[in-house]
Protein backbone atom coordinates (compact mmCIF):
# COMPACT_ATOMS: atom_id res chain seq x y z
CA UNK A 1 0.00 0.00 0.00
CA UNK A 2 1.88 3.32 -1.10
CA UNK A 3 1.25 6.94 -0.80
CA UNK A 4 2.85 9.13 -3.03
CA UNK A 5 1.01 12.18 -3.08
CA UNK A 6 -0.56 13.71 -0.23
CA UNK A 7 -1.12 12.23 3.47
CA UNK A 8 -3.65 10.16 4.21
CA UNK A 9 -6.96 9.99 6.23
CA UNK A 10 -6.28 7.52 9.08
CA UNK A 11 -10.04 6.41 9.51
CA UNK A 12 -10.55 6.16 5.78
CA UNK A 13 -7.40 4.09 5.20
CA UNK A 14 -8.57 1.92 8.10
CA UNK A 15 -11.61 1.67 5.71
CA UNK A 16 -10.32 0.58 3.05
CA UNK A 17 -7.45 -1.27 4.24
CA UNK A 18 -10.37 -3.57 5.99
CA UNK A 19 -12.15 -4.05 3.11
CA UNK A 20 -8.89 -6.05 1.17
CA UNK A 21 -8.14 -7.57 4.35
CA UNK A 22 -11.80 -8.68 4.28
CA UNK A 23 -10.93 -10.07 0.75
CA UNK A 24 -8.02 -12.37 1.47
CA UNK A 25 -5.56 -9.71 0.05
CA UNK A 26 -2.02 -9.47 2.78
CA UNK A 27 -1.34 -6.02 3.03
CA UNK A 28 2.22 -4.43 3.16
CA UNK A 29 2.30 -1.12 3.77
CA UNK A 30 5.01 1.35 2.93
CA UNK A 31 7.00 3.04 5.55
CA UNK A 32 5.57 6.61 4.80
CA UNK A 33 2.06 5.34 4.75
CA UNK A 34 0.96 6.84 7.87
CA UNK A 35 3.48 10.28 7.38
CA UNK A 36 2.01 13.57 6.99
CA UNK A 37 4.31 16.55 5.97
CA UNK A 38 2.49 19.52 5.23
CA UNK A 39 0.46 18.40 1.81
CA UNK A 40 2.81 15.53 1.30
CA UNK A 41 2.80 12.01 3.23
CA UNK A 42 6.30 12.50 3.83
CA UNK A 43 9.63 14.48 1.90
CA UNK A 44 10.13 13.40 -1.32
CA UNK A 45 12.94 11.47 -0.81
CA UNK A 46 10.91 9.47 1.64
CA UNK A 47 8.15 8.92 -0.31
CA UNK A 48 10.39 7.77 -3.39
CA UNK A 49 12.03 5.22 -1.23
CA UNK A 50 9.21 3.40 0.57
CA UNK A 51 7.62 3.33 -3.02
CA UNK A 52 10.94 1.53 -3.89
CA UNK A 53 10.47 -0.82 -1.24
CA UNK A 54 7.17 -2.07 -2.06
CA UNK A 55 8.72 -2.25 -6.15
CA UNK A 56 11.70 -4.26 -4.88
CA UNK A 57 9.48 -6.81 -2.34
CA UNK A 58 9.47 -10.00 -4.17
CA UNK A 59 6.30 -10.92 -1.95
CA UNK A 60 4.28 -8.10 -3.07
CA UNK A 61 2.50 -8.43 -6.79
CA UNK A 62 0.64 -5.33 -6.92
CA UNK A 63 0.98 -1.79 -5.45
CA UNK A 64 -2.33 0.31 -4.55
CA UNK A 65 -2.10 3.67 -3.86
CA UNK A 66 -4.17 5.04 -0.69
CA UNK A 67 -4.79 8.71 -1.95
CA UNK A 68 -4.08 11.21 -5.36
CA UNK A 69 -3.83 15.42 -3.92
CA UNK A 70 -0.54 16.21 -4.98
CA UNK A 71 3.18 14.93 -4.78
CA UNK A 72 3.68 12.41 -7.02
CA UNK A 73 5.11 14.46 -10.14
CA UNK A 74 7.75 15.60 -7.60
CA UNK A 75 9.25 11.46 -6.75
CA UNK A 76 10.10 11.23 -10.70
CA UNK A 77 13.29 12.72 -10.86
CA UNK A 78 14.17 10.08 -7.82
CA UNK A 79 13.09 6.85 -10.08
CA UNK A 80 15.20 4.68 -12.38
CA UNK A 81 12.91 3.17 -15.07
CA UNK A 82 15.12 0.02 -15.48
CA UNK A 83 15.21 -0.72 -11.75
CA UNK A 84 11.49 -0.96 -11.93
CA UNK A 85 10.83 -2.49 -15.28
CA UNK A 86 13.19 -5.34 -14.39
CA UNK A 87 10.38 -6.02 -11.31
CA UNK A 88 6.68 -5.50 -13.06
CA UNK A 89 3.88 -4.81 -10.59
CA UNK A 90 0.23 -4.40 -11.20
CA UNK A 91 -0.59 -0.52 -9.97
CA UNK A 92 -3.66 0.62 -8.94
CA UNK A 93 -5.05 4.18 -8.33
CA UNK A 94 -6.26 7.80 -10.15
CA UNK A 95 -6.26 11.20 -9.93
CA UNK A 96 -2.95 12.31 -8.76
CA UNK A 97 -0.88 9.09 -10.35
CA UNK A 98 -1.87 10.36 -13.33
CA UNK A 99 1.83 11.75 -12.96
CA UNK A 100 3.62 8.47 -12.06
CA UNK A 101 1.80 6.23 -14.36
CA UNK A 102 2.80 7.96 -17.64
CA UNK A 103 6.10 7.84 -16.15
CA UNK A 104 6.01 4.01 -16.22
CA UNK A 105 3.81 3.79 -19.42
CA UNK A 106 6.51 6.08 -20.72
CA UNK A 107 9.96 4.74 -19.48
CA UNK A 108 8.99 1.17 -18.24
CA UNK A 109 6.57 -0.13 -21.06
CA UNK A 110 4.03 -0.81 -18.10
CA UNK A 111 0.28 -1.07 -18.41
CA UNK A 112 -0.94 0.64 -15.31
CA UNK A 113 -4.87 0.71 -14.18
CA UNK A 114 -6.75 4.06 -13.34
CA UNK A 115 -8.91 3.23 -10.98
CA UNK A 116 -10.23 3.76 -7.01
CA UNK A 117 -8.07 4.45 -4.31
CA UNK A 118 -8.12 2.62 -1.46
CA UNK A 119 -8.81 5.24 1.22
CA UNK A 120 -11.27 7.09 -1.35
CA UNK A 121 -13.53 4.91 -3.29
CA UNK A 122 -12.40 1.59 -2.08
CA UNK A 123 -13.28 2.38 1.71
CA UNK A 124 -17.35 3.38 0.53
CA UNK A 125 -18.09 1.63 -2.18
CA UNK A 126 -18.79 -2.48 -3.31
CA UNK A 127 -19.45 -1.80 -7.18
CA UNK A 128 -15.95 -1.49 -8.53
CA UNK A 129 -14.85 -3.47 -11.30
CA UNK A 130 -11.04 -3.60 -10.51
CA UNK A 131 -10.73 -7.04 -9.11
CA UNK A 132 -11.94 -8.90 -12.46
CA UNK A 133 -9.90 -6.48 -14.46
CA UNK A 134 -6.43 -6.94 -12.33
CA UNK A 135 -7.13 -10.60 -12.66
CA UNK A 136 -7.19 -10.55 -16.83
CA UNK A 137 -11.04 -10.13 -17.99
CA UNK A 138 -11.81 -8.06 -20.52
CA UNK A 139 -12.95 -4.66 -18.72
CA UNK A 140 -16.57 -4.27 -19.61
CA UNK A 141 -17.96 -2.66 -23.06
CA UNK A 142 -19.91 0.95 -22.19
CA UNK A 143 -22.38 1.90 -23.84
CA UNK A 144 -22.25 5.57 -25.28
CA UNK A 145 -26.29 7.68 -25.70
CA UNK A 146 -26.60 9.61 -27.89
CA UNK A 147 -26.48 12.88 -26.43
CA UNK A 148 -22.77 11.97 -25.33
CA UNK A 149 -21.81 12.03 -28.90
CA UNK A 150 -19.56 15.13 -29.22
CA UNK A 151 -18.00 14.46 -32.47
CA UNK A 152 -18.99 11.24 -34.54
CA UNK A 153 -16.40 8.53 -35.91
CA UNK A 154 -14.53 5.54 -34.72
CA UNK A 155 -11.02 5.26 -33.38
CA UNK A 156 -8.99 2.61 -31.74
CA UNK A 157 -5.55 2.49 -30.39
CA UNK A 158 -3.50 2.13 -26.60
CA UNK A 159 -5.51 4.53 -24.47
CA UNK A 160 -3.74 6.84 -22.55
CA UNK A 161 -4.01 9.41 -20.06
CA UNK A 162 -5.84 10.44 -16.66
CA UNK A 163 -6.68 13.60 -14.76
CA UNK A 164 -6.92 16.28 -17.02
CA UNK A 165 -5.24 18.71 -14.69
CA UNK A 166 -1.93 16.46 -14.78
CA UNK A 167 -1.60 15.51 -17.76
CA UNK A 168 -1.46 19.77 -18.86
CA UNK A 169 1.19 19.87 -15.89
CA UNK A 170 3.16 16.94 -18.14
CA UNK A 171 3.11 19.24 -21.13
CA UNK A 172 6.97 20.17 -21.89
CA UNK A 173 7.98 17.31 -19.75
CA UNK A 174 9.89 14.17 -20.59
CA UNK A 175 6.69 12.46 -19.25
CA UNK A 176 4.22 14.27 -21.27
CA UNK A 177 1.02 12.73 -22.76
CA UNK A 178 1.33 11.76 -26.88
CA UNK A 179 -2.01 11.37 -28.62
CA UNK A 180 -0.40 10.30 -31.45
CA UNK A 181 -2.19 6.38 -32.99
CA UNK A 182 -4.06 6.55 -28.84
CA UNK A 183 -6.81 7.42 -27.92
CA UNK A 184 -6.70 9.57 -24.86
CA UNK A 185 -8.78 9.88 -21.74
CA UNK A 186 -9.37 12.64 -19.50
CA UNK A 187 -10.98 13.40 -16.63
CA UNK A 188 -11.70 16.17 -13.66
CA UNK A 189 -12.91 17.36 -10.63
CA UNK A 190 -13.77 21.05 -9.47
CA UNK A 191 -12.54 22.61 -12.52
CA UNK A 192 -14.81 25.59 -13.90
CA UNK A 193 -14.60 25.52 -17.79
CA UNK A 194 -13.13 28.24 -18.56
CA UNK A 195 -10.16 26.51 -16.67
CA UNK A 196 -10.79 23.24 -18.32
CA UNK A 197 -10.85 25.16 -21.89
CA UNK A 198 -7.16 26.64 -20.61
CA UNK A 199 -5.87 23.08 -20.09
CA UNK A 200 -7.39 21.61 -23.71
CA UNK A 201 -6.22 24.50 -25.42
CA UNK A 202 -2.51 24.26 -24.10
CA UNK A 203 -2.93 20.15 -24.91
CA UNK A 204 -4.11 21.15 -28.28
CA UNK A 205 -1.40 23.79 -28.90
CA UNK A 206 1.72 21.57 -27.63
CA UNK A 207 0.79 18.91 -29.90
CA UNK A 208 -0.44 16.12 -27.70
CA UNK A 209 -3.86 15.77 -29.88
CA UNK A 210 -1.64 15.11 -33.24
CA UNK A 211 -2.47 12.22 -34.60
CA UNK A 212 -5.19 11.73 -31.85
CA UNK A 213 -7.51 8.47 -32.72
CA UNK A 214 -10.47 9.02 -30.36
CA UNK A 215 -11.12 11.00 -27.09
CA UNK A 216 -13.39 9.49 -24.09
CA UNK A 217 -14.37 12.13 -21.10
CA UNK A 218 -14.86 10.26 -17.86
CA UNK A 219 -16.51 12.64 -15.09
CA UNK A 220 -15.85 16.33 -15.19
CA UNK A 221 -17.41 17.46 -11.92
CA UNK A 222 -18.66 21.14 -11.80
CA UNK A 223 -16.30 23.82 -10.20
CA UNK A 224 -16.04 24.43 -6.55
CA UNK A 225 -17.74 28.02 -6.36
CA UNK A 226 -20.93 26.69 -7.60
CA UNK A 227 -21.55 28.94 -10.62
CA UNK A 228 -22.01 25.88 -12.86
CA UNK A 229 -24.35 23.35 -13.21
CA UNK A 230 -23.35 20.03 -14.31
CA UNK A 231 -25.52 20.60 -17.33
CA UNK A 232 -23.80 23.76 -17.79
CA UNK A 233 -20.57 21.57 -18.23
CA UNK A 234 -22.34 19.39 -20.25
CA UNK A 235 -23.43 21.88 -22.47
CA UNK A 236 -19.59 23.88 -22.85
CA UNK A 237 -18.00 20.23 -24.01
CA UNK A 238 -20.52 20.22 -26.56
CA UNK A 239 -19.46 23.27 -28.07
CA UNK A 240 -15.91 22.79 -27.29
CA UNK A 241 -15.73 19.50 -29.30
CA UNK A 242 -18.17 19.85 -32.07
CA UNK A 243 -15.69 20.53 -34.67
CA UNK A 244 -13.27 17.64 -33.29
CA UNK A 245 -11.13 16.07 -36.23
CA UNK A 246 -11.34 12.75 -34.45
CA UNK A 247 -14.24 10.54 -32.50
CA UNK A 248 -15.34 11.89 -28.99
CA UNK A 249 -17.48 11.13 -26.29
CA UNK A 250 -18.59 12.02 -22.86
CA UNK A 251 -19.96 10.44 -20.04
CA UNK A 252 -17.31 7.38 -19.53
CA UNK A 253 -18.09 6.45 -15.88
CA UNK A 254 -14.39 6.94 -14.81
CA UNK A 255 -12.33 9.58 -12.35
CA UNK A 256 -13.61 11.00 -9.88
CA UNK A 257 -16.15 9.33 -8.91
CA UNK A 258 -17.86 6.88 -5.70
CA UNK A 259 -18.01 3.70 -8.13
CA UNK A 260 -14.74 4.65 -11.01
CA UNK A 261 -14.71 2.40 -13.77
CA UNK A 262 -10.82 0.52 -14.03
CA UNK A 263 -9.04 1.60 -16.89
CA UNK A 264 -5.87 -0.08 -18.20
CA UNK A 265 -3.88 2.41 -19.23
CA UNK A 266 -1.89 1.83 -22.50
CA UNK A 267 -3.91 -2.04 -23.10
CA UNK A 268 -5.93 -0.76 -27.35
CA UNK A 269 -9.77 0.69 -26.65
CA UNK A 270 -11.72 0.54 -29.82
CA UNK A 271 -14.23 3.81 -29.61
CA UNK A 272 -16.95 3.31 -32.14
CA UNK A 273 -19.32 5.97 -31.75
CA UNK A 274 -21.68 5.11 -34.93
CA UNK A 275 -23.09 2.08 -33.08
CA UNK A 276 -22.42 3.66 -29.79
CA UNK A 277 -19.81 1.19 -28.41
CA UNK A 278 -16.53 1.90 -25.80
CA UNK A 279 -14.72 -1.99 -26.12
CA UNK A 280 -11.65 -3.22 -24.66
CA UNK A 281 -10.55 -6.20 -27.78
CA UNK A 282 -7.78 -7.64 -25.09
CA UNK A 283 -7.02 -8.02 -21.36
CA UNK A 284 -4.17 -5.95 -19.59
CA UNK A 285 -2.97 -8.93 -17.28
CA UNK A 286 -2.60 -12.61 -18.92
Amino acid sequence: MAAVSGPVDEARLEEGLAVLASRGYRIVEASNLRRRDGFLAGSDEERTAAYLELVNDSSVDAIFFARGGYGASRILRHLTAGEIRARPKIHLGGSDLTALFAYLGTHASLVTFYGPLVAVQLAHSSSLDWEPVLRGALPAPHSVAPDEVLRGGAGEGPIVGGCLSLIASLCGTPEAIRGEAAVLFWEDVGEETYRLDRMLTQLERSGTFDGLQAMVIGSVAPGRRGVESEEDVRAWLRLRFAGAPFPVAMGFPAGHLGSPRTLPLGVRIRVDLESGRIEFPEAAVE
